[in-house]
């Protein structure tokens, strides 16, 4: 490109130059990298940097959390291996808190992994990277999840919840108390997740038994489907549904409870669980304001679908 002398020569030559700074810098994919290990992040920015990628470097799950506030990256490689968490919890958390990297995550492994992040890397389908086989396999996995994020999007649904035994209406003159089984039916699409939170007599704890189905199908149970509970600590649990689509929790009672359901590869669904004590304590008097938003429309009318779906009497 030839400019003609002069302050007006000058003045567009230094705003063609801005622009293709702008253009490469947009061009070069933008990636996260959170790890504690001082050298496992310096070598990964190395790495990074000669592949043409702009690296972002974060020790702990605050900063990078501060980090994402002031930009949006393209990636993220996460090291796990924190010293106030496991591994697991902190890929978990990350999950919950970064949506739009949600399938855009490589996550790095020792020789020896702990087997609950083991799992929760096959419910996510995370792709991961031996930290002793960066420099063969970390720029291969990163381009191939490049040029995966052009043509796939991971989703996620939140499932309102259309039926809650709790909100029956009451026999007249009858004193109003509820059993100590909570029932709730949630649907997103053709999706239904079925229900029952029980809870233990003087205790915190909850047991969680459910059920996935999708009707549409020739087979409704929706079997080895990877489940993920959470609360607004991070990871509380993990399950797959067995051949009739069923899964069971045991966990303490506690505010902000939520379950995540990998309907497919790239697709997912969350389901909020009430906040009410009452399901905890066996049970209780009945509660005169609802739970969750969607319990106020489930109040005004009980939901058709509010039948027993053919659940099979099992242990899980």
């Amino acid at each position: 490109m030839f400019f003609c002398g002069g302050p007006e020569g000058a003045s567009l030559e230094r705003g063609y130059r801005e622009q293709v700074a702008v253009k490469i810098a947009r061009s070069q994919p933008k990636v996260l990298m959170l790890g504690a290990n001082a050298l496992v992040r310096d070598n990964v920015r190395v790495l990074l940097g000669s592949m043409g990628c702009q690296c972002l470097v974060a020790p702990t799950l605050k900063e990078a959390l501060t980090l994402l506030e002031q930009g949006r990256p393209d990636a993220a490689i996460l090291d796990p291996q924190q010293a106030d968490s496991p591994p697991a919890r902190v890929v978990a958390a990350f999950h919950k808190m970064v949506p739009h990297l949600r399938g855009r995550t490589i996550v790095l492994l020792g020789e020896e992994s702990d087997p609950g992040l083991l799992q929760l890397l096959d419910a996510y389908f995370l792709p991961s990277v031996p930290r002793d086989a960066l420099l063969q396999e970390l720029w291969p996995s990163l381009d191939s999840l490049l040029r995966r994020m052009s043509t796939t999007q991971r989703v996620t649904r939140n499932a309102p919840l259309v039926f809650d035994s709790f909100l029956r209406p009451s026999l007249a003159g009858a004193r109003s108390s509820h059993p100590a089984v909570r029932r709730l039916l949630y649907e997103s699409g053709t999706l239904v997740a079925d229900l029952s939170l029980e809870g233990h007599k003087d205790s915190q704890r909850v047991t969680l038994v459910g059920q996935l189905l999708d009707p549409a199908q020739p087979e409704p149970h929706l079997s080895s489907v990877p489940i993920v509970l959470q609360g607004l600590e991070g990871l509380m649990g993990m399950a797959k549904t067995n051949e009739w689509g069923e899964f069971r929790f045991e966990f303490n009672f506690e505010p902000g409870v939520s379950l995540e359901i990998g309907a497919r590869k790239n697709y997912w669904v969350s389901v909020g669980l009430p906040d009410s004590k009452s399901i905890t304590g066996g049970t209780t008097e009945e509660s005169k304001v609802p739970d969750t938003p969607a319990e106020s429309e489930a109040q005004k009318d009980v939901h058709p679908k509010g039948k027993k779906r053919g659940r099979r009497d099992s242990n899980l």
